[in-house]
């Protein structure tokens, strides 16, 4: 009998510790497999189950109104107009996003997927884009590599209070497998002060309206693309005219500014500096 435990418990033993080796245990998979074309068609047509159990599972939430700091928990579910995009955000990989604008959720989202070789497609991130009357225009642009696609936005809306109104130019890159902005600047701003507190009729009007152009240069001897951004700044009658170049800083990973003169709307690139004599050339004598 005593032989028979022990038997029983040396199996259980070994079964137990079997079953704790890292290399027999089955991996989990770290994510859930969709399919972008699927996915825009749930969002399309799918029915408000299937639209919100979708929602929830890609993070597409609606904003807290209430609390605009407040992370909310109720997922987007209505939408006025779905569209898919296969671009190229990195250059080992496939990639799709979704673009899906909600008039009831004031959000145009970025549903982000990808798809390395021989693999599943992969839901990167969602990325949510506040309006309240016009939708941000978003769009795709090779602006750091060649064959490597940023997504642009003009317009998106930071500020609505009233008597301030902001909407921002982003440009937004996939980095270390999550789309970050790199680019983020005021494109149009609005504010309406009174002009003499004890009168709210006599107001005045500032406002700041940028442009913003995609500049190609010569890689050999400059940044291969930089945006020419044009601030017209104005308060009644005045009227100022800024100019600044955004160009790629590989090492911060961003965008960064430099003043400009403006002397010319799109300049064209610096050119290369012929060779410097050598001093044997400089003081041979010229032949006749």
């Amino acid at each position: 009998m005593k032989i028979f435990c022990a038997s029983v418990l040396l199996v259980y033993f070994v079964a137990v510790s079997f079953a704790q080796v890292p290399f027999l245990k089955k991996k989990d998979q770290d994510f859930k497999t969709h399919e972008p074309d699927a996915v825009a068609s749930t969002l399309r047509s799918g029915n408000p189950t299937q639209r919100s159990q979708l929602a929830t599972e890609l993070n597409i939430m609606a904003p807290n109104f209430s609390d605009a700091a407040a992370k909310s928990n109720a997922p987007c579910v209505s939408f006025n107009r779905v569209d898919e995009r296969r671009v190229r955000l990195r250059a080992d990989a496939d990639n799709a996003v979704i673009v899906a604008d909600s008039g009831e959720c004031d959000s145009t989202y970025l549903i982000v997927f990808d798809k390395e070789r021989k693999s599943e497609w992969r839901h990167v991130q969602t990325v949510r884009l506040s309006w309240h009357i016009q939708h941000p225009e978003v769009s795709f642009a090779e602006l750091v590599h060649p064959g490597v696609s940023e997504v642009v936005v003009h317009r998106e809306t930071t500020r609505d209070s009233g008597s301030a109104q902001q909407e921002n130019f982003v440009v937004l890159k996939l980095l270390h497998n999550r789309l970050v902005p790199v680019l983020d600047t005021v494109e149009r701003y609005k504010l309406v002060m009174p002009n003499r507190p004890e009168n709210d009729a006599d107001n005045v009007e500032q406002t700041q309206q940028s442009t913003f152009t995609v500049v190609k240069g010569d890689a050999k001897v400059g940044p291969a693309t930089r945006i020419l951004e044009k601030e017209v700044l104005k308060e009644r009658k005045e009227s100022l005219t800024l100019y600044r170049y955004w160009s790629w800083d590989p090492e911060l990973e961003r965008f960064r500014s430099t003043a400009y003169d403006g002397s010319k709307d799109e300049p064209a690139a610096p050119t290369a500096k012929p060779p410097a004599k050598s001093a044997d050339a400089a003081i041979q004598p010229k032949r006749k």
